[in-house]
């Protein structure tokens, strides 16, 4: 897949998360597969903390005995991953705190 295509997928199964009342199996195993094989990939620098913050969402849910609430609790960043994302795709803009200023406290 190319990075386009791997963005647009994690874009489309970010939205499934902001919209689905209950977690998908095949939406969170989709997105972290997308995911590590973006990062393997050369991206925006300003991009980074989003792509790393996503990579810890989804970890956190494979490995939570409450996945749903993990997702509830993270709607908030859902969002803005989906912006930052499309912002991505389009090839311009960028973060205006990314991960590393934050120090992880929204993840």
């Amino acid at each position: 897949m190319t990075r386009e295509e791997l963005l647009k997928d994690v874009q489309t199964l970010l939205c499934e998360l902001k919209e689905a009342p209950i977690l998908k199996n095949q939406t969170i195993s989709g997105l972290n597969e997308a995911i590590k094989e973006l990062r393997s990939m050369d991206l925006n620098p300003n991009f980074t903390g989003t792509i790393q913050e996503i990579h810890i969402f989804a970890d956190k849910v494979v490995t939570s005995s409450h996945p749903n609430d993990v997702v509830y609790h993270h709607s908030l960043n859902i969002a803005r991953w989906i912006e930052e994302v499309g912002l991505l795709i389009n090839g311009g803009g960028k973060v205006t705190i990314d991960y590393e200023q934050r120090k992880g406290r929204e993840v």
